[in-house]
Formats: structure tokens, C-alpha cells, sequence
């Protein structure tokens, strides 16, 4: 059993911060970009991003941001940037699979799509990947051309 619970852990960074206060500012971002607040969830999200520059959370969060807008080059570059600092996680590679599936590149994105669900068979990237794969199938990227 662990010594301490896991919200006390640090993460280490431009300063080191708890997890729980990480937790809290990138939920801060989400919950700005669910009101529509767009500049002030970049802001949060971009701050992150400095205060954890070794840390693919926050261009995860960016780019999902971006997404959202629209943006899907901005977002692809974001999810990249997450793969590029964690290599070994799926979930980057059902983002980045997503954004290209948005940007009309359906061969490169289901490659994606498959290295997410090698890299985690199961677990919410492997379902995320799944479920973009079906959605590929079922035609609903076709509205975004």
C-alpha cells in the first residue's frame, strides 16, 4: 500500500505541484471550453503546458480544444506534440487518428488508430480507437470534407 494517497503525489515541473492542483487547472480548461470560453481554456491549457513541459497532458487537452473548434490542423499538431513527449501511450494516436480522419487523410489515420489499439488493446484508448474506427465505417467523417 501506497504511503501516501495517490491526490498527494507531486508532478515535477517548471514547479513541482501536487496532482490534485494539476488535476484542478486542467479541469478548469475543460470546463471553460464547455462554456465556450475558447481564448481562456488555450490560456489554461497553455499554461499547463509551460508549468509541465515534459508532460503530454496538457497538448492532449490543447489539442482536444482545437478540435472542438474545428481547428484541426492546430489540433493535429498538438496530439503529435503529446505523442512526440510520450511515445509509448495510445491515447496520442487515437487523437492524432481522429484529427486525420477530420482532415480527410482516412489511410493515414486508421494506421493511427491501429498503433493506439497495439499499443493499449484495452482500456479508454483502445475503446476511443475503436469507436473512431466504427464511426469511420458508418460514414460520419464524410461530413467533415
Amino acid at each position: 500500500m501506497d504511503q501516501f494517497p495517490r491526490d498527494a503525489e507531486i508532478i515535477h515541473g517548471l514547479i513541482d505541484l501536487p496532482r490534485r492542483d494539476v488535476a484542478i487547472l486542467l479541469e478548469t480548461g475543460y470546463l471553460l471550453m464547455e462554456f465556450t470560453k475558447f481564448r481562456e481554456a488555450e490560456e489554461v491549457f497553455q499554461g499547463a503546458a509551460s508549468l509541465l513541459p515534459h508532460s503530454e497532458v496538457p497538448h492532449v487537452a490543447l489539442g482536444n480544444l482545437y478540435f472542438s473548434q474545428g481547428k484541426f490542423q492546430n489540433a493535429l499538431k498538438e496530439h503529435k506534440r503529446a505523442h512526440e513527449l510520450r511515445p509509448e501511450a495510445a491515447l496520442p494516436h487515437a487523437h492524432i487518428g481522429e484529427c486525420l480522419f477530420a482532415l480527410n487523410k482516412y489511410d493515414e489515420g486508421e494506421q493511427e488508430l491501429k498503433q493506439a489499439l497495439v499499443k493499449e488493446p484495452e482500456g479508454a484508448a483502445a475503446d476511443f480507437a475503436r469507436n473512431l474506427l466504427e464511426a469511420k465505417e458508418l460514414g460520419i467523417f464524410d461530413n467533415f470534407k
